[in-house]
């Protein structure tokens, strides 16, 4: 039976597709009542790349949701995310006759002209974040609707991506039975359940590390201020271990999750782990701090790249609530030292939380945009049992119309 206060998330990772089903309280909370996952064959750094494998993975972690929660899924708010994802930031500004009140219409004017801007053929503005507003040179202003002015102007963050990427989303969901009510940037996602109004006040960076690709987002008063992901995942430690140690990359993964530690201090000096090796020869034994070390490398790699891409934005020295890291990478032991270390910020790894239900089965950071989904469905009222769309629409039209609402984000993350 379909629930209009059921909202459902969908993660498309390049390492998982993941189906997070929650029920909104009639006091605004919100409880997980199902999950569901399968293994991702069909998407690469956040791309869909085979949309048959794609349809059969969401297939098989929507029934596995279905179950779990009890309800039918009929539609999604899916994540989107990869090295197609651009972001910049722009002002624009308009005049108003008579210094009169400024009122709803004025904003979505400025807003407009903020982002009247030349973008790459075949990419589309996804989402427009305004920032702050000034009004006659009056700045921090969140809302100037009702004050009285004749300059109004808009600070946004204008987030970009391919067009074909999105579609691919669409029709993947499309060909699975389900229907896409809105697509959210994935670390977007991922700060509604792991960060605090709070630290998105006195800034923050959020770094959500997945198979593919490691993506970040930068709040700053409250608002979204930098956007960036960088082509670096999990998928990348597998296959350093694998090459490092001369196992095969199955045993490479499985070896990452049991044993992943990325700070050498914590590493005993005499402990040793077993490794399988190719070509049927037996395992053998290999020192903790060898894996270490591998690992060590990589994350170092990417700190040091979110490091430079701070700094060149003049935004290191304004994270007051420093740096917080989720998804799969944060699960690495010693993660938080490492990070803390080459940033210089404080560090934390990013859990969901205030969620009720079934909190437990979603409190591991590698769930955090699955639930992050969710809690934005359920803040736009975009249920599962919600239609935007008729069966007889066109991929194209389906697409037009789930563009317009991806550019309205402004209104739930401001």
């Amino acid at each position: 039976m379909i629930q209009d206060n059921i909202y459902v998330g969908l993660d498309f990772g390049t390492t998982k597709i993941c189906v997070v089903v929650a029920s909104k309280n009639s006091d605004g909370s919100i409880d997980i009542i199902g999950l569901g996952k399968a293994p991702s064959d069909g998407i690469r750094r956040g791309v869909v790349v085979n949309i048959d494998s794609t349809v059969q993975s969401i297939r098989d972690a929507i029934t596995e949701a279905e179950r779990m929660s009890g309800v039918q899924i009929k539609a999604v708010t899916a994540g989107i995310a990869g090295g197609h994802i651009k972001s910049f930031n722009q002002r624009g500004t308009i005049a108003v006759k008579g210094g009169r009140e400024i009122t709803q219409k004025d904003v979505e004017r400025v807003i407009e002209t903020a982002a009247a801007t030349n973008i790459t053929v075949g990419n589309e503005i996804l989402a427009i974040l305004p920032q702050q507003f000034i009004l006659d040179g009056q700045s921090e202003i969140k809302d100037p609707i009702g004050m009285s002015g004749v300059r109004l102007e808009a600070d946004v963050h204008i987030i970009t991506g391919a067009v074909s990427s999105a579609q691919n989303i669409i029709r993947s969901c499309e060909k699975a039975g389900i229907i896409v009510n809105d697509i959210v940037l994935e670390q977007l996602a991922s700060s509604e359940s792991v960060l605090s109004d709070d630290e998105k006040e006195i800034g923050v960076c959020l770094i959500d590390g997945g198979g593919g690709t490691s993506d970040m987002a930068v709040f700053k008063q409250g608002a979204v201020f930098h956007t960036a992901a960088l082509l670096i995942g999990g998928r990348n430690f597998t296959k350093d271990l694998a090459i490092g140690l001369n196992t095969p990359e199955s045993e490479a993964e499985k070896l990452k999750i049991k044993n992943g530690c990325v700070w050498m201090p914590l590493v005993e000096e005499d402990e040793r782990i077993e490794v399988p090796t190719v070509g049927g020869r037996p395992p053998r034994l290999v020192s903790k701090a060898t894996v270490t070390q591998i690992l060590q490398a990589r994350a170092e790699e990417v700190f040091q790249i979110f490091k430079g891409e701070l700094q060149y934005k003049g935004l290191l020295d304004h994270l007051g609530a420093g740096v917080v890291i989720t998804g799969g990478l944060s699960n690495h032991e010693g993660i938080d030292m490492l990070a803390a270390e080459i940033l210089g910020v404080p560090v934390r790894v990013g859990r969901p939380h205030n969620v009720g239900g079934l909190s437990d089965y979603v409190h591991d950071p590698k769930y955090a945009t699955g639930v992050g989904l969710a809690i934005c469905a359920a803040k736009k009222g975009k249920s599962s049992g919600a239609r935007l769309s008729s069966s007889g629409d066109s991929d194209e039209k389906q697409f037009t119309n789930v563009l317009g609402r991806m550019k309205g984000w402004f209104s739930e993350f401001f």
